[in-house]
C-alpha cells in the first residue's frame, strides 16, 4: 500500500511540472518577435541536394560467387564379383596408372579409347567357388563338344541310309519298267499265235505256252510295283531319320554354344577378382584390408576411390538474376584462398543450362590445368564472372536509382528546380554504378544521392557534382 501512495504522489508531481513547463513554452512563443522572424526564415530555404548528369562510360558488370575445387575425373571401385581381399597392392596417396586411353581434343570428358591392356592392379580376390563353377562348366562344354561329333557321325550315317534306299527305289522302278515292256510285247505275242491257231498256222500248244508266259510277266510286275513301294517307304524312313539326326546335331550345338556362354560369363567374374584401375591418377580413398570380405551388387562399399587432377573443375552456383547471362565461353577469375588468393584465368566450360528447383541458381563448371598439383580437389575457390559489359553505356550512380510501386524511377530537377519522378530502364549493374538503358538523357540533371529521401513536386536547390 506504501509504494501505491508514493506512485501516486510522484504522478502528481509530474502533471504540475508538465503544464509549468507547457505554459512556459507558449509564453516564449508568443512574447519573443525574434522567434517568429526566423521561423519564416526557415520556412523559405530550399533543400540542398547533390545532383549530376548521366555519363557515357563504359561499364563491366561482375559477380562473385564461392566455388569449389572438383577432380576432373573421380570413380569409387566397387567389385564386380564378390570375394575375400587376397592382397591390396596400394595405398591412398599412391599414382596408378589406367588402361591406355585416345582422348579427343575438345571433349569434356575423355573416354577411353580402345583398351589394348588392362589398367594397374590394385587388389586381387579370392572366390574359390567361383572357380569351381568354372571348372563344371568347361567339363559340360567339352562333353557338349563331342556330342557334337556323335551327333554329326549320326547324320552322315543316316545321309549314308537315305542314298541307299533312294538307289533300292531307283533300282526297283527301273526293273518294274523292265517287266511291263516285257509284258506288253508278251501280251503282243500271245494275241499273234492266238490268231494263227485259230486259223491252223501254228499249234494251240504254241498259243497256251504263250499265254503261260504272259501270266508269269505280269505276275513279276506285281513283284516290282510292291517292291518299289517298300523302296520308297524304306526311302522316306531314312529321310526322317536324317532329319532327326539333323535336328539332335543342332540341340547338341546349342548346349555347347550354351556351355561355351556359362563359361565365357564365369570368366569375366573370375576376371573381375581382379581389381584394376579404370584410368591414370590417385588413390583417394581405400576402404578395405586383406581379409575383408567385399561383396557385389547395389549398395556395396567402394574398395577404393580413384581421382585424375591433371585438370580440376572449379564449380559453382551463379544466383538466377545474373544465370542468364553466363554461358560458355564466359570470362572467369578463380582466386584460391588457401594459396594467398592465388589468381587463375579461365572460361566458363559449360553450365547445367536448368536452375536448381531448391537454391534458383545455375550450376557452372570451369576447367583448369593442373599439371603442377598445385591445385587441389576440396580446396574453396571465389569465383568472379563477367555478367556483361557496355563500352558506351549511359551510366549513372546506383544511388540514383530507387523502385517506387515495383518500377525502377529516378528523380530529375526540372528548370524550376521541382523534382519530377522519371521511370527508367535499366541494364548493367556495378557496386557503384548502373546503366541506363531508357528513360533519361545526357543533359538531365538526376539526384545522386539520398534519393529516396525527396519526393516528386517538390522543390530544392541543386548542387551539381563534376564527375
Amino acid at each position: 500500500m506504501r509504494s501505491i501512495e508514493i506512485w501516486r504522489e510522484l504522478s502528481k508531481l509530474a502533471a504540475v511540472l508538465f503544464l509549468l513547463l507547457l505554459s512556459g513554452c507558449q509564453g516564449q512563443v508568443t512574447d519573443t518577435p525574434a522567434a517568429d522572424a526566423g521561423a519564416a526564415v526557415g520556412a523559405a530555404e530550399l533543400p540542398r541536394v547533390q545532383t549530376g548528369r548521366p555519363q557515357r562510360k563504359a561499364i563491366l558488370q561482375k559477380t562473385e560467387q564461392p566455388g569449389e575445387l572438383q577432380p576432373w575425373l573421380q570413380a569409387e571401385i566397387h567389385p564386380r564379383s564378390g570375394g575375400v581381399v587376397q592382397r591390396v597392392l596400394v595405398d591412398i596417396g599412391d599414382k596408378v596408372q589406367g588402361p591406355p586411353a585416345e582422348e579427343s581434343e575438345g571433349q569434356a570428358v575423355a573416354g577411353p579409347g580402345p583398351v589394348v591392356e588392362p589398367g594397374q592392379l590394385l587388389a586381387v580376390l579370392s572366390a574359390p567357388e567361383l572357380e569351381d563353377e568354372l571348372r563344371q562348366k568347361q567339363a559340360l562344354q567339352r562333353q557338349a563338344e563331342a556330342e557334337i561329333g556323335q551327333a554329326a557321325a549320326a547324320v552322315q550315317l543316316a545321309l549314308a541310309s537315305e542314298r541307299s534306299a533312294e538307289a533300292d527305289e531307283a533300282e526297283a522302278a527301273a526293273g518294274r519298267r523292265r517287266i511291263e515292256s516285257e509284258v506288253a510285247r508278251l501280251t503282243s505275242e500271245s494275241q499273234r499265235l492266238a490268231e494263227l491257231a485259230e486259223s491252223g498256222a501254228v499249234t494251240q500248244r504254241l498259243a497256251e505256252e504263250a499265254l503261260q508266259k504272259l501270266a508269269a510277266a505280269e505276275s513279276s510286275l506285281e513283284e516290282l510295283a510292291a517292291a518299289v513301294q517298300s523302296a520308297a517307304a524304306r526311302r522316306g524312313e531314312a529321310r526322317a531319320g536324317s532329319v532327326r539326326a539333323e535336328a539332335d546335331l543342332k540341340a547338341v550345338e546349342a548346349r555347347e554354344e550354351s556351355a561355351q556362354a556359362d563359361v565365357q560369363r564365369l570368366r569375366t567374374l573370375c576376371g573381375y577378382l581382379q581389381i584394376r584401375a579404370p584410368f591414370s591418377g590417385t588413390v583417394a580413398a581405400r576402404t578395405v584390408d586383406p581379409g575383408d570380405l567385399a561383396q557385389a551388387g547395389n549398395g556395396s562399399r567402394a574398395m577404393f576411390l580413384i581421382v585424375e587432377t591433371s585438370r580440376v573443375r572449379v564449380t559453382t552456383r551463379v544466383p538466377e538474376a545474373d544465370a542468364v547471362q553466363i554461358g560458355a565461353g564466359s570470362a572467369a577469375v578463380v582466386r584460391i584462398p588457401a594459396l594467398q588468393q592465388k589468381q587463375f584465368s579461365g572460361a566458363v566450360a559449360r553450365t547445367s543450362w536448368t536452375l536448381d528447383e531448391q537454391t534458383r541458381t545455375l550450376l557452372v563448371e570451369i576447367d583448369l590445368q593442373n599439371t603442377d598439383g598445385v591445385l587441389r580437389p576440396g580446396m574453396y575457390a571465389s569465383v568472379e564472372l563477367i555478367v556483361g559489359q557496355n563500352e558506351q553505356a549511359l551510366v549513372v550512380p546506383k544511388s540514383a536509382v530507387v523502385q517506387h510501386e515495383g518500377a525502377s524511377v529516378c528523380l530529375v530537377v526540372g528548370a524550376d528546380g521541382v523534382l519530377q519522378r522519371k521511370p527508367v530502364k535499366t541494364g548493367l549493374k556495378t557496386a557503384t554504378e548502373t546503366e541506363i538503358v531508357a528513360g533519361l538523357s545526357e543533359d538531365q540533371l538526376v539526384i545522386t544521392a539520398n534519393t529516396a529521401a525527396f519526393r516528386e513536386g517538390q522543390k530544392v536547390e541543386s548542387v551539381e557534382k563534376t564527375p
